[in-house]
């Protein structure tokens, strides 16, 4: 029988937050991304982490990164650890896509 994974240790627990958290406020900044997904991207990514095997129910935390999820479920630009879900660009797309056409428009109307 496989031994049971337990969750990182602080620090390394730590070092994924800060981590984190640099990526999402850079990403952000640079990108004008939004910092959330939608609430339907939210419920799949939780449900995602509820089929996984380092699903923590009793704690509704991942045992590979240590997160609690409905946190880490809820931000644009996380990911899962080992590749279930990626961050999600779709939200910049498609907000944006209709500015960045313009955007062109303009530019090529100029030319």
């Amino acid at each position: 029988m496989p031994e049971e994974k337990q969750y990182p240790s602080l620090p390394e627990q730590g070092k994924n937050l800060a981590k984190f958290a640099w990526d999402i406020i850079n990403e952000s900044l640079r990108k004008g991304v939004p910092l959330q997904v939608s609430d339907s991207i939210y419920n799949e990514r939780l449900e995602i982490c509820k089929s996984c095997e380092y699903y923590d129910e009793t704690e509704n935390r991942c045992k590979e990164c240590g997160c609690w999820l409905e946190h880490k479920a809820r931000w644009s630009l996380d990911s899962c650890p080992i590749g279930k879900w990626s961050a999600n660009s779709d939200t910049f797309i498609n907000e944006k896509f209709e500015e960045l056409m313009k955007d062109l428009d303009n530019k090529e109307e100029t030319n």
